[in-house]
């Protein structure tokens, strides 16, 4: 590698909410700082520029009182690591939300939901389709507004730079190896060296990486949506491993229930999802079997989607009743802007019928459709393999039974956000080794990490929040171990 060095005390791995949020919050107490994004657009792909806007912690807004919060995050995040995670959210959540503010931010109620009561503003949600979800809304002026302060504390965003290694010198991490082609590159192209009394690797994840997301969740990635930027390439979480850090959660994403279209029409994605519908009614395999409890909720689901052995052989089973009900749910629903937008959807006056239609086994779809509306009857849902747990975990209706007239089936693909695995961390951002112990000088934030969202259940805790109230405490954690050269 190239010997060509510079010297900070904060390098910060990826431009996105956990990002900024560091590098804004470590240049404010005095640091200099240096912040790297792959991206080279002045509007780089981020999925925190994509995001919906909502900052919520396990569908709870951040009003909803510490002690509930808390509560709230553990029963979600099964695969909780650490309970000190839980109550790192749950006390500076609001202040997050505050520091936001401060910053640009401009929130507002967003929805007749009231989880939703801090929503980035200018809204999204409002338009289905990616080029008009997210250009001009929340979560795009929010990452143009941390920039600006980023920039006016002294701070430095350095665009189309990847880092490829870290540097450890006596257990302690101290630069990263970057990778650029913009002239600051060293010699011939080779990466430079950046010295650091810090490093916080906040790069997204792996959701862009087919290969990993091959090894750790689907064995079929190009059968899964991208519904996110699809920028994290696992850089940090290889680079951390490398030196030593331990690894959680790597089988779970964040991710929503589209219409199999969505895979080569992105039109239909981010929004309308079938989350809901999904929760309602049954979700079977392509020999109409039921694979999934449904009653945990999209996420939930659209991981057990990805698990199969051919995720698009999917479907959502559902009758009219349901359609106009749970179809119409929340904000963008998929009744009726899935046939306004193309989507194909089966339909048919009766179960036989249906099943001719998607090339399924009548009589196995009839005997699966046939136990789950007894179970339904006599309140032995969890009875069911697999279960279908009787509360919903996630915004849903709750389960309705399947009787017509007229039902539909409806092709389905997982949509992926973001990757819910990562880095192990302690309450202050550390990254921390296979023993769980902090390794110096080494941070980690947002996507990059694991051990706060997944587990069995595939919960979801909330990834702008999680991104932000790491980012900011890892800074926080920086600036304290670090105090600003004089």
């Amino acid at each position: 590698m190239s010997s060509a060095t510079s010297s900070v005390d904060f390098v910060v791995v990826g431009g996105g909410l956990a990002g900024l949020v560091a590098a804004s919050r470590a240049a404010e107490a005095g640091l200099f700082v240096t912040l790297l994004e792959a991206g080279r657009d002045e509007r780089y792909a981020a999925n925190s520029r994509y995001a919906g806007g909502v900052l919520h912690l396990a569908f709870l807004d951040v009003s909803a009182g510490t002690e509930a919060l808390r509560r709230a995050i553990v029963e979600a995040s099964a695969g909780l690591r650490d309970e000190a995670l839980a109550d790192a959210l749950a006390v500076d959540g609001p202040r997050v939300v505050e520091w936001l503010s401060q910053h640009g931010a401009e929130f507002g109620s967003g929805g007749a939901y009231p989880f939703m009561g801090h929503m980035l503003k200018p809204y999204s949600l409002r338009e289905t389709g990616f080029q008009n979800h997210w250009r001009g809304k929340g979560g795009d002026l929010l990452l143009q507004r941390l920039e600006a302060s980023l920039l006016a504390a002294g701070g430095r965003l350095w665009r189309g730079a990847r880092a490829v290694a870290l540097r450890m010198d006596d257990g302690r991490c101290t630069g990263v190896w970057v990778q650029a082609d913009d002239g600051e590159a060293g010699e011939d192209g080779a990466p430079r060296m950046i010295e650091a009394r810090a490093v916080l690797l906040a790069d997204g994840g792996f959701s862009g990486n087919a290969e990993m997301v091959r090894q750790f969740i689907s064995r079929r990635p190009e059968q899964l949506c991208k519904r996110g930027a699809g920028t994290g390439k696992g850089d940090g979480i290889r680079m951390a491993q490398a030196v030593g850090a331990q690894l959680i959660g790597m089988d779970r994403f964040y991710g929503h229930v589209q219409h199999a279209q969505a895979l080569a029409d992105e039109s239909l994605w981010p929004y309308p999802v079938l989350d809901i519908a999904a929760s309602s009614g049954i979700v079977v395999d392509g020999a109409g079997r039921r694979f999934a409890d449904e009653g945990l909720g999209g996420v939930a689901v659209a991981n057990a989607i990805a698990r199969l052995e051919e995720p698009l052989s999917s479907f959502v089973i559902i009758d009219e009743t349901i359609w106009e009900s749970a179809g119409r749910a929340f904000l963008l629903p998929p009744n009726p802007a899935l046939e306004q937008l193309g989507a194909t959807l089966h339909r048919a006056p009766d179960l036989v019928s249906l099943a001719g239609r998607i090339g399924m086994n009548e009589a196995v779809l009839s005997d699966t459709v046939s136990q789950y509306n007894a179970a339904l009857a006599e309140g032995r849902l969890a009875s069911l393999s697999p279960p279908r747990t009787v509360k919903p975990a996630t915004l849903a209706t709750g389960a309705a039974p399947l009787t017509g007239p007229g039902f539909l089936a409806i092709p389905l693909c997982a949509g992926i956000t973001y990757t819910m695995g990562g880095i192990a961390i302690d309450a202050d951002g550390a990254a921390l080794d296979t023993e769980g112990r902090p390794i110096a000088g080494l941070y980690a934030a947002g996507a990059t990490t694991g051990g706060i969202e997944g587990g069995a259940n595939s919960g979801y805790v909330g990834g702008l929040m999680k991104a932000a109230v790491f980012g900011l405490r890892s800074a926080e954690a920086v600036a304290r171990a670090l105090p600003a050269a004089t």
